[in-house]
């Protein structure tokens, strides 16, 4: 294992620098849980007052540490933080983690004094975890150097899950939530302000720890995500798979990302989009998140999306049935094969989606045997188990079949509680078997396992819009750029006047052209269907009327004019770096309401031309163009390769911040497709 592998997972010993003697204090705690918990390494409390801290020899300074110390767990006050790094360094300590408070959070100031941090870390040769970081609980290893009072537990269940989490507060939750079911983890680490050890790094960590199988990510933002995709790369080689819950879904949860941690959140389907390309699950409810590892664990991503539920409940059944319609999955009827083996027991099952087993399903052999005939279908490529009273009362009956069977099992099986049943909950998650306490986790699982894709094959890299020049281009200039990628435009001309040869076919689109008006509509400075050179030279007349009211210093003197172009739809394509994940491109439907309705598709740039097919697929507001009630179809072949071009932009060696065309036309099958409206904004 590498050196910050063995200092995070295993010190030999670590120093606790602001111990305090009140083992009932935060910064006491710590010293108390490794001893109630049994670390086996050293333990150095470090206070300059106190010559013995809770029964140990105190040290004056980490630098009076005489002993093997891999790690130090820093509760000092901001200020004397960085004297506490550099007494690390003097003494060999390879990795501190940094509980302490009033850094990059905090705003300009605690910036400025975290990157001082980071400087002296970096001349000590001492990585920093934090700051602001609750700390690291490795129950494989029986390392609780947290102050989280969730380690007041008298025992710490040790499991196969690894958890990386941007908030301490979540170590506790998760382990808590999870002990109540007999669910441990291998692994638990808070990075805080991820100042130098960040999420992709922890998650190449525990790609590297034979105690972990599976990685789960809670996550505010992304801080560096080309990191982080080949670290769930390599997970996805090695068979951990990796699961996020992320927030940022709204508004508001940025808001609350950005004054925690000072993380500054893009768009969340560009997020989606950044899961998807890198192999990593994304789940929807907290609880989903320790109960799905089974699911994924020695799986591959599936290719179909059926799914058998087997039941002996139909109510309880039905909630999560109702659920997995909703994201899409389609629940299969009873195969024949499964009609024909419950005729042994002189068994009939109705012909609708829920295998129903109500009343009969606990009767010796009977639930087994219909899951294993269901798992050996080739009609389904999942099975979901609903147990109903009989899971709290009697597990023997039906929950102690889904662990024999689906134990065994090569396709993936999950199993719902529908009452409260302790035992059985444990039961299966010590087979290695998925057990729901709720219909809703039940239905996030199976939607996210369907939805789990391979990583997408090809370069990632590291593009960032932080420090660049943000220079607009006008739409003239905006045109040759997608023309040179080899994207359809519609013909024009650049003119200064009505009286100039612009050797176009009426009718005309005429535009104020000038990189100081982005957004031309709102200004109103085009002008659509002109017809004749009488009504070009009105018509810039009036541009510039419209122009000289809203920006009276800004100087007009050219104008860009169009043929106005037919076909049967508009979409908007665009390319941008978003902050967090980098080059992305996007389709929606055009127009003036692109950003009103929010139906978009976002990938990954640069995408393959199967990409974008299924991009054109995702946008719902894209329907009529593929045909829907007979209206004409547009020519998808171009837009798809109109799509592949622009998202090129990604392997240009100065990708713009955004590029978007908004209108492209898209015409009828063969008629192509033209950019009509183009506006880049380059980085320099």
């Amino acid at each position: 294992m590498s050196e910050l592998v063995e200092s995070l997972l295993t010190p030999r010993g670590v120093a606790l620098v602001g111990a305090s003697a009140d083992p009932s204090k935060n910064t006491g705690r710590p010293q108390r849980f490794l001893a109630t918990h049994g670390y086996k390494g050293k333990i150095y409390p470090v206070n300059p007052s106190r010559d013995e801290v809770q029964g140990l020899k105190a040290y004056k300074s980490v630098a009076d540490i005489d002993g093997p110390c891999d790690q130090a767990f820093i509760m000092v006050p901001a200020d004397y933080v960085i004297d506490a790094v550099k007494d690390c360094g003097k003494v060999g300590i390879k990795v501190a983690t940094i509980y302490s408070d009033g850094f990059a959070e905090t705003g300009p100031e605690g910036q400025a004094k975290q990157e001082e941090l980071l400087s002296v870390a970096a001349e000590a040769g001492v990585r920093i975890l934090g700051p602001n970081s609750m700390g690291v609980i490795c129950p494989a290893s029986q390392l609780t150097l947290s102050v989280n009072a969730v380690l007041e537990m008298e025992n710490v269940p040790v499991g196969r899950m690894g958890l990386v989490s941007q908030s301490g507060t979540i170590l506790g939750t998760l382990l808590s939530r999870g002990a109540a079911r007999g669910i441990g983890f291998s692994r638990m680490l808070s990075v805080g302000n991820e100042a130098d050890v960040g999420v992709g790094e922890l998650v190449d960590v525990l790609v590297d720890d034979p105690e972990t199988d599976a990685i789960l990510l809670f996550l505010e933002a992304l801080r560096d995500a080309p990191v982080l995709a080949k670290a769930a790369r390599r997970a996805f080689d090695a068979g951990k798979p990796v699961m996020a819950y992320k927030l940022g879904r709204s508004k508001a949860g940025q808001a609350v990302a950005l004054s925690h941690s000072g993380a500054l959140a893009g768009e969340d389907k560009a997020v989606d989009a950044f899961f998807k390309a890198n192999g990593i699950v994304r789940i929807e409810t907290l609880e989903t998140l320790f109960e799905m590892p089974p699911l994924l664990m020695g799986q591959k991503p599936p290719k179909g999306c059926r799914v058998g539920v087997m039941t002996t409940t139909g109510g309880g059944a039905s909630t999560v049935v109702d659920r997995l319609g909703a994201a899409g999955l389609d629940v299969i009827p009873a195969p024949e094969a499964v009609h024909e083996r419950l005729k042994d027991f002189n068994l009939t099952i109705g012909r609708g989606p829920l295998i129903d087993l109500t009343m009969a399903g606990t009767r010796e052999g009977v639930y087994g045997a219909a899951l294993e005939t269901l798992l050996e279908s080739d009609a389904c490529d999942a099975v979901v188990c609903v147990v109903g009273s009989s899971a709290q009362f009697h597990p023997e009956l039906a929950v102690a079949p889904i662990v024999e069977v689906g134990g065994k099992a090569s396709k993936p099986v999950c199993a719902f509680m529908v009452p409260q049943a302790d035992a059985s909950l444990r039961l299966l998650a010590d087979a290695g078997i998925a057990a729901f306490r709720t219909p809703e986790a039940c239905a996030d699982a199976m939607r996210a396992f369907f939805q789990w894709k391979a990583p997408v094959t090809g370069e990632i890299r590291s593009i960032s819009a932080d420090g660049k020049a943000v220079i607009p281009k006008d739409e003239a200039e905006s045109l040759a750029i997608f023309a040179a990628l080899g994207v359809p435009v519609a013909p024009h001309a650049v003119i200064g006047s009505a009286d100039d040869d612009h050797g176009l076919t009426y009718p005309l689109a005429v535009k104020a052209l000038s990189a100081d008006l982005p957004h031309k509509t709102e200004a109103g400075a085009v002008k659509l269907g002109i017809g004749s050179d009488v009504e070009l030279a009105g018509a810039i007349d009036q541009i510039r009327n419209n122009v000289q009211q809203l920006k009276p210093d800004l100087k007009l003197d050219r104008f860009l004019v169009e043929e106005m172009v037919k076909g049967v739809g508009e979409v908007l394509v665009g390319f941008r770096l978003d902050p967090q994940v980098g080059p992305v491109v996007v389709l929606s439907p055009g127009g003036i309401l692109a950003e009103v309705y929010q139906d978009s598709a976002i990938r990954m740039a640069p995408v393959t031309i199967d990409d974008a097919r299924a991009m054109i697929d995702e946008v719902k507001g894209l329907a009529p163009l593929r045909g829907y009630r007979n209206l004409p179809k547009g020519d998808l072949k171009a837009l798809a390769d109109a799509i592949v071009k622009i998202s090129s932009l990604a392997e240009t060696v100065n990708p713009p911040l955004d590029a978007e065309i908004n209108p492209m036309i898209v015409g009828g099958e063969g008629k192509g497709v033209f950019a009509v409206d183009g506006l880049v904004i380059a980085a320099e």
